[in-house]
């Protein structure tokens, strides 16, 4: 029973938090595209600031997803454990969000220099929908390979905590 208490605690932290994550994503693209408003874009119906929250999103998702899978099978979930296994949840999800934010800036700063003929902020502001494409490709392409070094660092992190 206590396991299945344990489950229902870790979803609702999961859905707390992912909801959370969404909107830090979406920080994260205003903080990185300072000259892009994208609350503004969206309501003025620019599909390329769109593409690029929604893969901001997405991505933030893929980084996380090891950091909300904290395997409790075969555990005596006591209370105290319990709770120590919903700490190092939110934890994994503190610390995935905050090196989610640096892999993606520095992803997008050194795509940025590479591509210097390219002004993909101002290409945003003209809703041009092929820059917001390749944009989309670069997070989610950081999000994938990101994903598996940030499985590895939230197991090292959860033996911390448990």
């Amino acid at each position: 029973m206590n396991a299945l208490l344990l489950s229902l605690a870790q979803l609702a932290l999961a859905i707390v938090l992912s909801a959370l994550a969404a909107y830090l994503a979406f920080y994260l693209f205003e903080l990185l595209t300072r000259r892009v408003n994208g609350w503004q874009g969206l309501q003025q119906g620019n599909v390329a600031v769109g593409i690029v929250l929604a893969a901001a999103i997405v991505s933030t998702a893929i980084v996380l997803r090891p950091a909300l899978s904290l395997d409790i099978t075969g555990w005596d979930a006591g209370t105290t454990l319990a709770w120590r296994a919903l700490l190092a949840q939110g934890l994994q999800i503190v610390v995935g969000l905050v090196l989610s934010v640096v892999a993606f800036a520095l992803a997008l700063l050194i795509f940025g220099a590479l591509t210097r003929g390219l002004d993909e902020i101002g290409e945003l502001r003209r809703s041009n929908v092929a820059v917001a494409a390749l944009l989309a490709g670069v997070l989610l392409a950081v999000g994938v390979m990101v994903s598996q070094a940030m499985a590895q660092l939230m197991t090292a992190l959860a033996g911390l905590v448990l």
